[in-house]
């Protein structure tokens, strides 16, 4: 077996876990839900979505429709 692997052939049957980056979710300062996925490799910082509170149940909703329409 060789040392050296091809990670960027996503289509290859022997990749069954692929990298994922990750996701965290907390509250800012001002009490406003904050989504924040880690920089990948060649990124040089977070993404950033800020979602105001009043706007969270219509973010859930929406997130649902999406998983329930698979």
């Amino acid at each position: 077996m060789s040392d050296k692997f091809d990670w960027s052939k996503t289509d290859s049957d022997t990749v069954v876990v692929p990298s994922v980056r990750g996701v965290a979710v907390y509250e800012n300062e001002r009490d406003d839900v904050v989504i924040r996925q880690e920089a990948g490799p060649l990124d040089s910082h977070d993404d950033f979505v800020i979602i105001p509170r009043s706007f969270v149940p219509a973010l859930i909703k929406a997130l649902q429709a999406v998983v329930e329409e698979n």
